[in-house]
């Protein structure tokens, strides 16, 4: 038999750190002006020439579209830790973030062990 780590997610400090993906990630900022803008006379499809301000944080229901969401409820309850975003919605903001998963994700203090058979 071989240990298993087991370490289960705090959502509340997930949450919170999307939160402050969503306040302070550069390239989540840029790929949703991207995502919004394109193809419209307000963006020219340059980011890196952009004249947009991109020192704003980007708002919930900005994500939302971004997401293909029906509202920004669900993120602000992402945020908050009452939902939990599907596994395939966290690797694309990690994707987006250009962060690896397990920056996005935070698990409880106390890791549990647990015997798994191989």
């Amino acid at each position: 038999m071989q240990k298993i780590e087991y370490r289960a997610v705090d959502w509340k400090a997930t949450g919170r750190n999307l939160q402050n993906l969503r306040l302070n990630n550069y390239n989540l900022r840029k790929y949703v002006c991207w995502q919004l803008r394109s193809g419209n006379n307000n963006c020219e499809g340059n980011c890196d020439s952009c004249k947009l301000d991109m020192d704003n944080h980007i708002s919930q229901s900005e994500l939302a579209r971004v997401f293909y969401l029906d509202s920004e409820s669900r993120i602000v309850n992402w945020e908050k830790g009452r939902a939990r975003p599907t596994i395939s919605d966290l690797l694309h903001y990690a994707e987006i973030c250009r962060i690896p998963l397990e920056q996005v994700l935070i698990f409880e203090g106390n890791s549990q062990i647990k015997n798994k058979e191989q």
